[in-house]
């Protein structure tokens, strides 16, 4: 018996309601390779540190061609800001701009701090975004590594400036990468941004707004050409990205959901996920089942390699040969 042409178009809208379409191997790819180069972060402020040309205790091995051109880290204990580095990739011409995820007792306190203020742009203060408002402990943060980096960043763009600027960062990385990619965006910039484990970082005004400059006003989030700017990876039962969990902290798009449970996912695991807040990504786990078991198998750290909170300490093995 052939399907009534009623129920193959339930079917197919049913399909398309679900908004998640299969990651391809070049999306993989660059994931993949953004967040093995992410969990060299935590070396920054650590024994040794991460030192010129491009050598820490770390997995620093994995990344060759790479160049370190600066460090940043708090200034003092109880300053709020976050810790990461510039580096260059002569080979892939890019300019990767690496932020730390949570690791210290700085980092909590930061992160609780839930007031909320309004954006204000950076070098660009004409560039608005009406009632547009950040999480005032991650705002701090990124405002206080800008003020370290402005100097540097800027002359490494001028020393190359057809180098692709790539942004990235884990956790309170993740908010200070999303941060960072509105700021270069407002100086005309095009940046391309991969976020992992991001909280929420701002109301739904920034979201839009942050949706609006990477995928334009008709905004198509399971588009994966070569010229997509933002991804806004989570992780299946990690709580982080679900907090703050109340209004009017709100997602934007660009989500891609890691369905697996632990590190080296399979492809066939990586959903590109359609609108803000998909309830079948990382929205499909409830918080309770997310901080009970999420926290048990340390979800927070499984995206793709093992973050883990020592430099040195590498139990997901080595940055594998990308897949073909």
């Amino acid at each position: 018996m052939r399907p009534s042409i009623t129920i193959v178009g339930f079917l197919i809208a049913s399909a398309v309601a679900l908004g998640i379409t299969q990651a391809s191997k070049d999306t993989y790819n660059l994931l993949n390779y953004a967040e093995n180069l992410n969990g060299v972060a935590v070396c920054v402020e650590q024994i040794g540190g991460i030192q010129k040309p491009f050598k820490c205790l770390g997995h620093c091995d994995d990344f060759p061609d790479m160049e370190l051109i600066t460090t940043f880290h708090p200034k003092k204990l109880f300053d709020f800001s976050t810790t990461g580095f510039l580096a260059i990739d002569h080979k892939r011409k890019q300019f990767w701009h690496v932020f730390r995820g949570t690791a210290s007792l700085t980092d909590g306190i930061s992160n609780l701090r839930l007031e909320r203020q309004p954006l204000v742009f950076w070098d660009n203060p004409e560039f608005d975004c009406p009632g547009c408002e950040a999480h005032e402990g991650f705002l701090t943060a990124y405002n206080d590594a800008y003020d370290q980096i402005r100097d540097v960043l800027n002359q490494t763009l001028a020393q190359y400036p057809d180098y692709q600027i790539i942004v990235t960062g884990h956790s309170f990385g993740g908010a200070s990468s999303f941060l960072h990619g509105i700021n270069l965006k407002s100086q005309g910039m095009d940046p391309l941004v991969i976020t992992s484990g991001q909280p929420l970082t701002g109301n739904k005004a920034l979201a839009d707004f942050n949706d609006k400059l990477f995928f334009g006003d008709n905004p198509d989030f399971t588009y994966q050409g070569p010229d997509r700017r933002f991804y806004r990876v989570t992780h299946k039962d990690d709580l982080v990205p679900r907090l703050p969990f109340w209004n009017p902290f709100h997602h934007s798009g660009g989500e891609v959901y890691i369905d697996y449970p632990l590190t080296n996912p399979p492809l066939r695991t990586l959903k590109i996920c359609d609108g803000q807040q998909n309830p079948r990504c990382s929205f499909s786990t409830s918080l309770i089942t997310a901080a009970l078991l999420g926290t048990l198998q340390q979800a927070h750290f499984m995206y793709f390699t093992f973050f883990s909170l020592v430099c040195g300490v590498n139990i997901a093995g080595h940055l594998g040969p990308p897949l073909q």
